[in-house]
């Protein structure tokens, strides 16, 4: 059974519709800045944040983030109102709903600092899940995915395989990343974050920008034209190499490319793209080109990093960036990072596009290898430019 990509919406730091992302790619834009106010500190960092959605009244900047993309997906798709409610709903995030605590708990303090409580209602995912599930009416099964940067595209990818099961008609896939101050302040701790643009695979690479996003897709069995993509295959595994990184040496990060393309029926020799992950960071940039390398040998497909225009993402990138990928696939181009990682300074030994190219139709390969070793890669097909 076919599963095809129906109804897409996305919100980044680029727009809020995939028709203004896409115009937008070509130029790497330079990050905003936003305040980390904690305890007795005050800590300016970059971040690439949504450009119309101002950092106000954060206990319900979440929800209407997430109401007009979803909204916007569902439209798109065309489904009536009982095929609305029996969607299955697959939602991948890091953070949830936290920022919506954290706004709540500084507003309790305010109130009433002795009874302000921090924990009240527990953050979970599961919360998330069952207020998009009472707003938009779905009654179907539910799960929410927290494996790091692997997070909505393995959500996308089990949504794939339980449509292809004959387990569900229809799914809604939902990635959602947005500012909190305890994401922020956790990879500011750990040195982590570039004062400047992402870097991925250059010679002066410093590590990550964090961004915001939100993404929505609905899969279903019936396409609703000849151009639709679909995922053709894919698949995630675990590295045990250590707590936080891949194996350097390249060999996980071959096995699961190995493995996506084989599920897809597809050779390396056959794609077209790459949209690489590319945290900017040198353990994991290492350990991505090196896994790339034992695959494409130095044939290596014309490769592309997002990050630089979004920022990392996080749990919603996955989504975030195959919506990304596909719309500039579908556009005819694969996308250019301008004077990062061109060939003088891709020290790494595979060097990035350096502007917007033409796409030679073929399948695409998305790659994905998230902190704590969770990695997963995906073949896409489809489309105007990815036949």
């Amino acid at each position: 059974m076919t599963v095809y990509f129906t109804g897409a919406s996305s919100h980044t730091a680029l727009g809020d519709n995939l028709e203004k992302a896409v115009t937008a790619l070509g130029q790497v834009p330079e990050p905003g800045q936003a305040v980390l106010s904690y305890a007795d500190q005050r800590q300016s960092i970059p971040y690439l944040l949504l450009p119309d959605v101002p950092l106000q009244n954060i206990e319900q900047r979440l929800y209407s983030v997430l109401e007009g993309v979803i909204g916007e997906a569902l439209d798109k798709a065309g489904l009536n109102a009982d095929e609305r409610r029996n969607l299955g709903l697959f939602l991948g995030t890091s953070s949830a709903d936290v920022s919506v605590s954290e706004a709540r708990f500084q507003r309790e303090l305010l109130e009433n600092s002795e009874t302000a409580t921090a924990l009240i209602g527990s953050n979970s995912i599961a919360n998330l899940a069952r207020w998009l599930r009472r707003q938009f009416d779905l009654r179907g099964p539910d799960y929410s995915f927290n494996t790091a940067c692997t997070a909505s595209a393995n959500a996308l990818m089990s949504a794939t395989d339980m449509i292809e099961a004959g387990h569900l008609e229809h799914a809604l896939v939902v990635s959602v990343e947005l500012f909190n101050v305890v994401t922020a302040a956790g990879f500011y701790g750990l040195g982590l974050l570039s004062p400047q643009i992402m870097r991925p695979f250059d010679q002066d690479r410093s590590g990550l920008t964090l961004g915001e996003g939100c993404s929505a897709l609905v899969l279903s069995t019936q396409p609703r034209s000849a151009r639709d993509f679909r995922l053709a295959g894919g698949a995630s595994m675990c590295d045990i190499h250590g707590m936080s990184a891949t194996n350097p040496d390249g060999s996980t990060v071959e096995q699961v490319i190995n493995q996506a393309l084989a599920r897809a029926g597809v050779s390396a020799a056959e794609i077209s793209a790459i949209k690489v992950h590319g945290t900017a960071s040198l353990h994991n940039d290492e350990a991505e080109v090196a896994g790339m390398q034992r695959v494409f040998g130095e044939d290596v497909p014309p490769s592309c990093a997002l990050k630089p225009y979004i920022g990392h993402t996080l749990g919603a990138c996955g989504l975030n960036e195959v919506l990304l990928f596909c719309a500039a696939a579908d556009a005819g181009f694969v996308p250019g990072t301008p004077g990062i990682a061109s060939p003088a300074r891709a020290d790494l030994g595979i060097a990035l596009t350096q502007s917007n190219q033409a796409l030679t139709p073929g399948p695409l390969l998305l790659n994905y290898f998230g902190f704590g070793g969770n990695n997963t890669s995906l073949v896409i097909t489809g489309g105007e430019g990815a036949a």
